[in-house]
């Protein structure tokens, strides 16, 4: 099943993501970590990098959350560190 966005919807949400006090940037990127596109000011590099980390990160998470309840599923993972706070938005298809 994959989940299919109309362009404005997308485009909807970046919006209001930058919009968002404190935002600093994002990344969308499939499933297999390769990006789709990135904050402007970032370089490919950095973008290709938390997409590789993430991806594999919330992967990890998903089988953790099938472990304990194999009818659910990952969605929202939030990562919070003492400086910065990272949301991933985790579609499995």
């Amino acid at each position: 099943h994959f989940q299919l966005f109309k362009k404005s919807e997308i485009e909807e949400a970046l919006v209001r993501i930058k919009g968002m006090e404190g935002v600093e940037g994002y990344v969308i990127c499939n499933n297999d970590g390769t990006v789709l596109r990135h904050q402007v000011d970032m370089t490919k590099k950095v973008a290709d990098d938390l997409a590789r980390n993430l991806t594999k990160l919330a992967s990890r998470a998903t089988n953790v959350t099938r472990d304990l309840d194999p009818n659910d599923d990952l969605r929202i993972l939030r990562i919070k560190t003492g400086r910065k706070e990272i949301i991933v938005s985790h579609e499995r298809d």
